[in-house]
């Protein structure tokens, strides 16, 4: 090995992937002469799951100047979710919510993880970003106002002073253990199963009826939505990757649903399921990968001179595809706070700690409309009238004004006392109307192939203004329906009672 080198950096970086390339973007946005080092230890990045860019995420790549990137990614057409209560094999028994992505202000796709991770390290890296891989870190110090990283790359030894280090290693977390940083106790406890499908059966096989109205008005065929099939307390994600590949997973809540191998319990569901039997007919699965518990979040986001991005910090629940969202909500604020530091020559406490405390009630926030909607996904309507009220608050009061105001853009979601106070009643009560229906047999009562839009869109037209009042109309007839038809059961079962 040569003689060590010694390096200053203005900014360390521990991983490549996407959150590390979002807060390289921001920061040489605001500061081209920022000097960034970026630590990666794979030769190449692992090909993931498959993931979204829905609504706020799309606003927030927007911002950050990489639409050529995107360009070759697969356009996502929308979210559906389909319920068949009766484990029925007809497939007009599905019942259908969907919300088909129109022309309008917003662009989502599905990614390619592996390809885009390496576009965007490929894109900083032009921009000015020293970037060491494969490298491994040998030792940290953290000091007061200077921290070492000592880093071996090309068969050298690099002894690295630092200001910031921010920990960009994804699930690997690689500064919360060497910092002994613990988790926070979290109520949310879920775990996933999932693999790579190449060659499933088309939509027709085992879809619900085509949708000329989604394939002639969204803007890619219905076929390139993310598809969620929703079984009590699980949900599944169809994410159909390119014209081969299909990312097919499932997300459960580990304190209803128990087995002893995931592999047999993945391979066994795949084979009971109606849809997915019939989807994955012939069709050649990869390797299953298990994730005991999938989220957690980190008692600490930051501490002078370390601070934590993405899934070092934390990590929630996919079926939204809050993930990006939220990363791209973090780099514009370390960006800023990165470069006021540099200009002023001074750590900002208070807004480091607005930093940490904004988005630990963030998780807080999602954590808690995860926990109520995991009771509910095996019902149609009592999901539905959940998912229509978190429509309203999350386009009405996030989306939209970030479309207006791009300063909102780095605001993540969180709920006041009172809206947390108004959670818990709701999501409560419609659980245990959940428990009420399952004990005495009742499902939900749709029609022969039941298909209902969420009203959600964000066009360019006039229309933009009228959409959040929209959305408000259909959650409070959703719920009152909801309460009524609870009601009225409620009366049928007394008069029986009576008679009897």
């Amino acid at each position: 090995m040569e003689p060590r080198q010694e390096l200053n950096f203005e900014l360390v970086i521990i991983g490549g992937g996407v959150s590390a390339s979002f807060l390289c973007l921001d920061i040489l946005k605001k500061d081209p002469s920022f000097k960034i080092l970026v630590i990666e230890n794979s030769i190449e990045f692992p090909q993931k799951i498959g993931e979204s860019v829905v609504d706020m995420t799309a606003l927030i790549l927007e911002e950050k100047g990489i639409g050529h990137l995107l360009s070759s990614q697969t356009k996502k057409s929308g979210i559906r979710f389909l319920f068949n209560e009766r484990n029925s094999e007809d497939r007009s028994d599905i019942a259908e919510f969907a919300s088909p992505t129109f022309p309008g202000r917003i662009n989502a796709y599905h990614l390619d993880r592996k390809r885009l991770d390496q576009d965007l390290l490929d894109e900083v890296e032009k921009k000015g970003v020293t970037v060491f891989r494969p490298a491994e870190i040998i030792f940290f110090e953290r000091g007061n106002g200077s921290n070492k990283v000592h880093v071996s790359f090309l068969k050298n030894e690099f002894h690295i002073t630092t200001p910031w280090v921010v920990d960009a290693s994804g699930r690997s977390r690689v500064l919360s253990k060497l910092l002994h940083w613990k988790d926070l106790p979290i109520q949310l406890q879920t775990g996933s199963i999932m693999a790579h499908f190449k060659h499933i059966q088309p939509n027709e096989k085992w879809d619900t009826p085509e949708n000329v109205f989604w394939d002639s008005n969204a803007i890619a065929l219905r076929k390139f939505s993310t598809t969620h099939l929703m079984r009590p307390n699980s949900w599944w994600w169809i994410i159909r990757l390119d014209d081969i590949t299909t990312s097919i997973g499932v997300m459960f809540d580990k304190q209803k649903i128990h087995f002893d191998s995931a592999e047999e319990y993945f391979r066994q569901l795949i084979e009971q399921d109606p849809e997915l039997s019939r989807m994955t007919s012939g069709a050649v699965m990869s390797s299953i990968r298990h994730i005991e518990q999938v989220p957690y979040v980190s008692e600490k986001l930051v501490e002078q001179g370390v601070a934590l991005i993405g899934d070092s910090g934390a990590f929630l629940d996919p079926l939204f595809s809050p993930g990006l969202e939220l990363i791209g909500q973090q780099s514009l604020w370390l960006s800023d706070l990165l470069v006021q530091e540099k200009v002023k020559g001074r750590y900002n406490q208070r807004g480091w700690e607005k930093y940490a405390s904004s988005f630990q009630k963030a998780y807080e926030t999602r954590l808690l409309m995860y926990r109520y909607a995991y009771g509910l996904m095996g019902s149609y309507d009592l999901f539905t009238a959940w998912t229509k009220l978190g429509n309203f608050v999350y386009i009405g009061t996030v989306v939209y004004p970030s479309v207006v105001f791009k300063a909102k853009r780095k605001m993540p979601l969180r709920f006041s006392f009172m809206e947390r106070l108004g959670v818990n009643v709701i999501g409560t009560r419609l659980n245990r109307i959940y428990e009420k229906r399952k004990k005495h047999g009742r499902v939900s009562v749709t029609k022969t192939n039941h298909l209902e839009y969420s009203g959600v869109r964000v066009p360019k037209d006039k229309r933009f203004v009228i959409i959040p009042f929209v959305l408000l109309f259909k959650a409070v007839r959703g719920y009152l329906s909801l309460e009524r038809s609870e009601l009225f059961s409620s009366l049928k079962s007394i008069q029986k009672r009576t008679k009897g």
